[in-house]
């Protein structure tokens, strides 16, 4: 983007592993301004260490980590709107609504929502749809064999679901006055904003404890909201697409040339690039869907005494499709144990249709 002419900014968590010790060797490039998030207080809400483009970490103890993105965002408008021949380019990664955690002392948790929003959503309880806690044992492999959740973790998954939806109230705030900056600066009308996030959540369906890692809608279903000059309003796409497909999807909008470089993802179809073009080949109506590792339960509930909150033997590969007229998914684990899924006859991933499995330990 850079090559390309554009002002660049980032704010939030970068990726796992960035930390206050690595932060500078070598820093990240490619960005004009930056404010990344350092481990290990990347997930501690109110005490956030980042860096400010290649600057000393600094320590933000007692101030909100979504409020700091929301001020780095007004920054980098300042900045941007001081060059008004140059493009830019801005990401804002907020932590939220990833649970807590804190390596001293060690400690983890639902997460922390700012002061504001901490009376909201008092009576809200998770759907009770047909996944929920089932009577019946559902899916393969270690998750087939969880039994029912009882009373008490279900009031305590309600509060933490409760928890997340709080956390996100500042994200929804962080997005409004973004938008709102931008159509004050004359600079909506010709702004594509991506909304998306890195994966799904199950919490109570298929009697799982909170967490993220499983091959499940719940888990791999996110939202993509795409909204710019071209998008129609209102509109709709069922083909399937993946965090791939952002990059190329963003480089083809501001009129990069993508057959050039080696990117994993195809562009999406998001209205203004059109199929038909040198370099862009749309994804078909398939996507690839892998694990690789542990399931984790992100609960206080989900440690059996004397045991972990790690579940082995996560490991999956998956495809999905994705039509108007039919979706299916079919997954193969590290075990051999293998799953089929009419997604038209039940999204909620549980009726599975008839197929041989050949059970074998990892």
């Amino acid at each position: 983007m850079q090559d390309s002419g554009y002002n660049t900014y980032y704010a939030g968590k970068l990726f796992n592993g960035h930390t206050i010790d690595n932060y500078n060797s070598p820093y990240m490039s490619g960005y004009t301004r930056s404010d990344f998030f350092l481990e290990p207080y990347t997930y501690e809400y109110y005490n956030v260490t980042t860096t400010w483009t290649e600057g000393e970490p600094k320590n933000f103890k007692g101030n909100y980590s979504t409020d700091i993105i929301a001020e780095d965002a007004q920054k980098f408008i300042d900045h941007a709107t001081a060059e008004p021949d140059k493009p830019f380019f801005m990401a804002l990664a907020p932590v939220a609504p990833h649970g807590f955690l804190s390596e001293n002392p060690p400690a983890n948790g639902p997460p922390q929502p700012a002061a504001r929003h901490r009376d909201l959503f008092k009576d809200y309880k998770i759907p009770r749809t047909e996944n929920f806690n089932p009577d019946k044992a559902s899916s393969v492999n270690w998750i087939a064999d969880l039994p029912k959740l009882n009373s008490t973790i279900l009031e305590y998954n309600d509060e933490y679901q409760r928890l997340r939806l709080r956390s996100l109230m500042a994200v929804d705030e962080l997005v409004g006055e973004v938008v709102q900056r931008l159509e004050d600066e004359g600079l909506l009308d010709n702004t594509y904003v991506f909304y998306t996030s890195d994966n799904g959540f199950h919490i109570s369906q298929h009697r799982l404890h909170p967490g993220k890692m499983c091959g499940l809608e719940t888990d791999i279903s996110v939202p993509l909201v795409v909204r710019g000059p071209g998008v129609a309003k209102g509109a709709k796409r069922s083909d399937p697409s993946s965090h791939t497909d952002v990059a190329p999807t963003i480089m083809k909008l501001a009129g990069n040339r993508i057959d050039d470089k080696k990117f994993d993802g195809a562009p999406i179809d998001v209205g203004p690039i059109k199929d038909g073009d040198d370099d862009v080949k749309y994804r078909s109506e398939h996507i690839a869907v892998e694990f690789w590792g542990i399931g984790l339960a992100e609960s206080r509930y989900g440690k059996p005494e004397g045991g972990s909150r790690e579940y082995a033997n996560n490991t999956y590969k998956g495809v999905r499709l994705v039509s108007e007229d039919y979706g299916f998914y079919y997954s193969v684990w590290c075990n051999n144990a293998k799953e089929l899924y009419d997604m038209h006859v039940s999204t909620y991933t549980l009726s599975r249709i008839t197929i041989t499995l050949d059970i074998h330990t990892c």
